[in-house]
């Protein structure tokens, strides 16, 4: 493997440490010096003018699928089950590459997310982490999640249950919900995800206030999951399922978009360093929320409604000091990636933009359970990018893909001005 030198950047760690000038030393995919360094016979990067700073990481993306919202076709959730789940896979390894260009070093994805996908448990998604491993094309490390759900949960209710594979399945009762923890754990995925412990539509007014899990249901699970060491998410919005989910112990909450309306649970996560991770992004992203509406009317209205509550719920669990796990909750679509995400929280909820980095590079690292990524520092993985601009001053230039100047995943540059290197 090549031996790289990063010569006169300003280095942004991921530690929340203040920007300098320094050199980084690659070898042999890791990070093997940092300060003022000599050239020796390394191969050098010229990163003058440019910020340097660690590979981002997207906290909770759902890339497996074939819906494509700029298509007349697509006018319901359901019109996906008459797509090919081949044909949803190899979209995802499409959508990861082009997020690979966006600067995204590591993806994290719960589950995928079509209907008619054969299965939730992870063989999908530790296929696609194998096969990225095994360098059959260049993409993002993949974090591969397992689902648990039980019957009339989130994606469970998504259609009737003739409609679904039998990998869709749901669970009732402490011991199928371990024994579907289980069967996610046998597939080798690196964490679990509970779907519908507590969910509200996004509409004004009073949503349902009820959960699709006990709390003995959600306890079997991260029990099993922490007794093999995996980390365990939930997808919890609000409601007794919220509560449940936080006091059992889960490892992150996924959208917590109600958390406020029972602060004891922020006051529980920050003194079990419990993530949020909050998917805020998609409420403000305009081409998203007007194709939303276009496929189902009056979408547009509720986005636009619930926001002021989104902010607040952010800046209330922000202000408590949650830690925040930047993820986008996108499906299908590459474009912009969680440098969106990061621009709505500096924009829209007054985050430092600094604080907004390390959400998506040292918090996503730790809530992935990856020790060697997410920071900037001797002995870790060479995951890096080359910005030209500097994110600190205007979070947005991340944004533009013509930005991101080269991409560095485990010591090899897969991205050079945009263009992936695939021999």
């Amino acid at each position: 493997m090549e031996e790289y030198l990063i010569k006169g950047g300003k280095v942004i760690d991921g530690t929340g440490a203040s920007p300098i000038v320094e050199d980084l030393r690659i070898t042999n995919s890791k990070i093997s010096e940092i300060g003022d360094i000599r050239e020796k016979k390394s191969q050098v990067i010229d990163a003058t003018g440019c910020t340097v700073m660690p590979g981002l990481i997207e906290g909770h993306n759902h890339p497996l699928g074939e819906r494509n919202f700029t298509d007349p076709g697509f006018k319901k959730y359901y019109d996906n089950m008459v797509n090919s789940p081949t044909l949803a896979l190899m979209k995802g390894i499409h959508v990861i590459q082009g997020l690979l260009r966006r600067g995204i070093t590591t993806i994290r994805i719960p589950h995928p997310t079509i209907p008619n996908a054969p299965e939730l448990r992870g063989e999908w998604l530790v296929a696609l982490r194998k096969a990225v491993e095994r360098g059959y094309f260049p993409a993002p490390r993949v974090v591969a999640g397992g689902c648990v759900l039980p019957t009339g949960g989130h994606l469970n209710s998504m259609g009737p249950p003739y409609a679904f594979n039998p990998g869709w399945k749901g669970a009732d009762g402490p011991w199928e919900i371990r024994k579907q923890t289980r069967e996610c754990l046998q597939y080798e995925v690196d964490f679990i995800k509970l779907i519908g412990p507590g969910h509200k539509r996004f509409k004004p007014g009073p949503g349902p206030e009820h959960t699709c899990m006990t709390f003995e249901e959600i306890s079997a699970a991260v029990e099993e999951a922490h007794w093999k060491s995996v980390p365990i998410a939930a997808h919890a919005k609000n409601g007794p399922g919220l509560k449940f989910a936080v006091e059992a112990g889960v490892d992150s909450i996924e959208h917590g978009t109600h958390l406020m309306e029972q602060p004891e649970l922020i006051t529980h996560m920050v003194q079990n360093g419990q993530f949020l991770v909050p998917t805020l992004g998609m409420f403000f992203y305009e081409p998203l929320v007007d194709a939303y509406d276009e496929a189902e009317p009056g979408t547009k209205s509720n986005f636009k409604s619930i926001r002021p509550k989104l902010i607040k719920n952010f800046k209330e669990c922000m202000k408590k000091g949650v830690k925040i796990a930047a993820g986008t909750d996108n499906t299908y679509w590459e474009a912009p990636g969680v440098a969106w995400e990061l621009y709505t929280y500096v924009n829209h909820c007054g985050m430092n933009p600094m604080d907004a980095i390390i959400s998506a590079t040292k918090y996503n690292a730790q809530n992935c359970a990856l020790s060697d990524v997410g920071t900037l520092e001797v002995g870790k993985q060479a995951d890096i990018i080359l910005v030209n601009g500097n994110p600190l001053e205007d979070i947005s230039v991340l944004q533009d893909r013509k930005n991101i100047i080269k991409v560095i995943k485990g010591g090899e540059v897969l991205v050079d001005n945009g263009k992936i290197n695939w021999p």
